[in-house]
């Protein structure tokens, strides 16, 4: 998606009803992890939640809350491993800034 307004990302929640965790990672078209690297989904709809500075890990983020200028693409990247995971979900919060 495209930023709407400059923007931080705050929060994180991600799962998946089976016991089969895949990865979520956030960025640009450019750095798909510049924001979040790798993170597992959580599993058994037990939801993993990145809601700290040092959560958001990827090299934009440098261990803070995202800040995403306005207009910049937002790229989600799901790997689904070989096991399989089903009924993802993923909540992303953010703020105006």
């Amino acid at each position: 998606f495209k930023a709407p307004f400059n923007m931080q990302l705050v929060h994180v929640s991600c799962s998946n009803s089976t016991a089969n965790a895949g990865t979520l990672k956030i960025g640009t078209t450019s750095d798909d992890d510049a924001y979040l690297a790798a993170e597992n989904f959580g599993v058994s709809d037990a939801p993993v939640e990145v809601s700290t500075f040092a959560g958001f890990d990827g090299a934009s983020a440098a261990s803070q809350f995202p800040h995403i200028p306005d207009g910049t693409v937002v790229k989600l990247t799901i790997t689904d491993h070989a096991s399989h995971m089903a009924a993802a979900a993923v909540v992303l919060t953010f703020t105006e800034g």
